[in-house]
Parts: C-alpha cells; sequence; structure tokens
C-alpha cells in the first residue's frame, strides 16, 4: 500500500473514531448552534414571501410565523394571511460535528483559527437549508397560492435549492471548508521515483 492511501486511510479512521464524540457535542449544543441560522433564515423568508412577524426556537424546532398580504383585488381587499411554519434546524447543523471531527483527525499543527472560521462559515451555511425548507411549506400550500403569487418557475427554483439545502450543503460544504482551510492539502509534493 502506497505511503499516499495509507495516510488517507489513517485519516478516515481517526475522523471516524472522533465522528461520535463530536455528534453528541453538537446534539448537545445544537439548541445554541441553531439560533444563528434560524435567526438568518428569517430574513430570507421575509424577503422571499412576506414579513416575518415572530421567529422562536422551541426545542429542537424553528417557528416562523408570517403575515402575507392579501392579493390586490379591485374594489375590495381580502383578509390578510397567516403563516406558521416549523423547521428542525438541526437536520442542516449536523455539518459542525463532521468538520469538528476532520479537523481533529488532522495531523498537528491544527491551526485553531481554521476550527474557528470553519465553525462560524458553518453556523451561516445552515441559513440557506432552513431558509428553503419554510420556502417549500408555503410553496406547498395551495390555500397560500395567492398570497404569494408565486410563478410555477418560482416553485421549481425553491424545490430545487431546498434539495441543494438539504442533500449537498450540510454534507459537503464541511468537508469543502476543511480542505480549503488545511494548509497541508495545498501542498504539493514530489512525484515518487518509480526506481525506489
Amino acid at each position: 500500500m502506497s505511503p499516499d492511501r495509507r495516510e488517507v486511510l489513517g485519516l478516515a479512521a481517526r475522523a471516524l473514531g472522533w465522528l461520535p464524540a463530536c455528534l453528541l457535542a453538537w446534539y448537545l449544543a445544537s439548541p445554541v448552534a441553531s439560533w444563528v441560522p434560524a435567526r438568518l433564515a428569517a430574513f430570507a423568508v421575509g424577503a422571499a414571501a412576506g414579513p416575518v412577524t415572530s421567529t422562536s426556537l422551541t426545542g429542537a424546532r424553528a417557528v416562523y410565523e408570517l403575515a402575507l398580504p392579501a392579493p390586490y383585488r379591485p374594489g375590495s381587499r381580502g383578509p390578510d394571511g397567516l403563516a406558521t411554519l416549523e423547521v428542525n434546524p438541526r437536520l442542516y447543523t449536523f455539518g459542525l460535528a463532521l468538520f469538528a471531527a476532520l479537523w481533529l483527525a488532522s495531523p498537528r499543527p491544527r491551526p485553531p483559527r481554521a476550527l474557528a472560521i470553519g465553525v462560524a462559515a458553518l453556523l451561516v451555511i445552515p441559513a440557506w437549508g432552513i431558509a428553503f425548507d419554510a420556502l417549500r411549506q408555503l410553496a406547498a400550500a395551495p390555500s397560500l397560492a395567492p398570497y404569494l403569487g408565486w410563478s410555477p418557475a418560482a416553485r421549481e427554483a425553491i424545490a430545487f435549492a431546498y434539495q441543494a439545502g438539504t442533500l449537498l450543503l450540510p454534507s459537503l460544504a464541511p468537508v469543502a471548508l476543511w480542505a480549503g482551510l488545511d494548509p497541508r492539502l495545498g501542498a504539493t509534493r514530489p512525484p515518487e521515483d518509480p526506481a525506489a
């Protein structure tokens, strides 16, 4: 087995070894770690759908209440709409545990600055998934269609962004951040001498 392959397998084994402890720490800290992305998502939901009148974190749920202005009808104004949306931020923030496990599994020296940057980024990135989860719920409610006025293309864009925020970002963002923040991964090695 080549030294490079042995190094990669060793890193993977160490990361898997650290992962249970990191997942436990993330789970215990998730109510606090969910606060930042849930608040950031409220701004995106408000910009796309209407004013968010209330944002709260109750247990493992972010709850958004929206006031949806009534659609315009000549000569009359209908009642405003109200929507309450619940999103589980844990579905989007588990990348913190994956990033921490990769960082701890990396050979020393491990720059603490990289950990701080990675954690800060992984407190912001989940807002994408949380926001589009809430917007997906709105788009799926036929009774809210007149209030939102979203075109079929807008609904498809929301569905696509929701899939990206659910399937891709939570698992790929921590790996990409770890790889980008580890200076050793950018270093090139001289080619091995085949005669040796």
